[in-house]
Formats: structure tokens, C-alpha cells, sequence
């Protein structure tokens, strides 16, 4: 055993011996440090936003929808909207009926969940503005 580990030990020295150590170039931080800034330079970040427009338009129109929804079934004391202005008579009569009873604890989560979103959405924003900051 101990043969085999000196054979072993004098082929290691003689490859060592003949072999020379490597050396980098003179300029070699140089090159690298210039590679990796050129490429940090072309690389753009692009923008996206959480919710895409497409969202916010279907919101838009759903809001719009609702104020529609209201004035068209507003009570007036004189005439209806649609008297008014010879519109076709609508009927909205799918909301009617529609009742709805929440449990209080339903009630305090949901503000619960507003209060928290409302404080977690701009801690989000400051926190991915300063990690996209150069």
C-alpha cells in the first residue's frame, strides 16, 4: 500500500515538475469587467404592469354599466328616462330580485382584506422601485 502511494506521489511530482503554472493576461480584469457592462447596457427592462389594460377596460365598462344601470331604473317623479328621450323600454328586472344577506363576519373580513391590500400595494410598488433602480 504504502508502494502504490509512493509511485503514486513521484507521478504527481514529475507532472507537476513539467508543468507550468497559467497565467491570466494583463488585461484580463479589464476585459471581462468591459463584456459584462456591455451587456448590462443592451439589456432593457420593460415595464409591465400587474394588471394589463385589457382589465382595467372590462372594470371601465362594468362601472359604466352600473351608472347606466341606476339611472335607468331610477324612480322620477314626472317621466321615465326613456319617456324623455323616446328610448325603447329596458328592463333590468334580473337585479330586482336579487337579495343578498352578509354575515357580519363575512362583512369584517372583506374590510379586513381592503385594509390589507391597501396597505400591502404600495409597500409592492416602493419595494419593486428600488429593486429596478439603477
Amino acid at each position: 500500500m504504502e508502494n502504490e502511494d509512493k509511485r503514486i506521489e513521484e507521478l504527481v511530482d514529475k507532472l507537476m515538475a513539467n508543468d507550468s503554472l497559467e497565467k491570466a493576461p494583463v488585461n484580463f480584469t479589464n476585459d471581462v469587467m468591459s463584456k459584462i457592462e456591455a451587456l448590462s447596457e443592451t439589456k432593457t427592462i420593460i415595464y409591465k404592469p400587474l394588471i394589463p389594460k385589457y382589465v382595467w377596460w372590462l372594470l371601465g365598462l362594468g362601472f359604466v354599466a352600473l351608472i347606466v344601470n341606476v339611472i335607468l331604473n331610477k324612480p322620477s317623479d314626472s317621466s321615465s328616462l326613456s319617456e324623455r328621450y323616446n328610448l325603447p323600454e329596458v328592463s333590468f328586472d334580473v337585479f330586482n330580485n336579487l337579495s343578498v344577506d352578509f354575515s357580519s363576519t363575512l362583512m369584517y373580513a372583506t374590510v379586513l382584506l381592503a385594509i390589507m391590500v391597501a396597505i400591502q400595494v404600495p409597500l409592492l410598488k416602493q419595494y419593486f422601485n428600488q429593486k429596478l433602480s439603477y
